[in-house]
């Protein structure tokens, strides 16, 4: 595959290249980031949640390291983690028991009623989207009138020093290692081309405000190498 064709892949190979990794994601994932996706996610969630939540959705819940951020001390009325990649869902029933419904799903055509959450977040998975206006509309219909989305997202650097610093890092380091490691040649190959493909942060915002969000919040971390999006609808 080539790897313009790995920058988009369709929708079944991407559900193939997370099955075939599940089992080492975690760890690869926190070696290849120097553990900052973990601070990622707990500083996001802090972001996040008011307190005044009770329902609670995460799209591509993988192994359900954010979904915990949200669980941790804090009570719950319904929560659901969804996924495509049911060798995801396994590990995270694997990793430890938690409150929470899990469903195996194409977060393109949502199986919930409408208004049936008044939280819905999602890390690192928007560069999997296939058609975003569709991803959102989803969203904001089952979104409470009042509702809240985010969406953690890996997305560059903008300043010259730090990209100097960061694409001989995608492009190099994260591939090579990533394969190494888990002995897959194209689950890092795609996760390298779709950070360095996936659309800039105020695209991403100004789709989010025709999908129906208001009061879009966007929160960069680590000079951009991951990037947060807060929107009430």
């Amino acid at each position: 595959m080539s790897s313009t064709s790995l920058a988009s892949p369709d929708k079944k190979v991407i559900r193939q290249l997370f099955d075939s990794v599940a089992d080492r994601y975690d760890f690869i994932n926190s070696f290849l980031s120097f553990r900052l996706d973990d601070l990622w996610r707990k500083r996001a969630a802090a972001l996040i949640l008011d307190g005044s939540e009770e329902s609670l959705l995460d799209l591509g819940v993988g192994t359900g390291k954010f979904l915990r951020c949200f669980l941790k001390n804090r009570s719950w009325k319904h929560v659901v983690g969804l996924d495509f990649s049911q060798a995801m869902l396994k590990k995270a029933l694997w990793e430890g028991k938690m409150p929470a419904q899990w469903v195996n799903a194409d977060f393109h055509d949502l199986p919930f009623q409408n208004h049936a959450f008044d939280l819905v977040v999602s890390s690192f998975t928007l560069r999997s989207v296939k058609n975003m206006p569709q991803f959102l509309s989803e969203v904001a219909r089952i979104l409470t009138e009042n509702g809240k989305a985010a969406f953690l997202c890996l997305t560059r650097p903008r300043r010259a020093f730090w990209k100097a610093v960061y694409y001989p890092y995608l492009n190099w380091y994260l591939p090579t290692i990533g394969k190494m490691i888990s002995g897959d040649d194209v689950a890092y190959q795609f996760l390298s081309q779709s950070i360095q493909s996936f659309q800039d942060p105020t695209k991403t915002v100004a789709m989010m405000r025709s999908a129906g969000f208001q009061t879009i919040q966007c929160r960069s971390f680590t000079f951009g190498a991951a990037t947060l999006f807060i929107g009430k609808k």
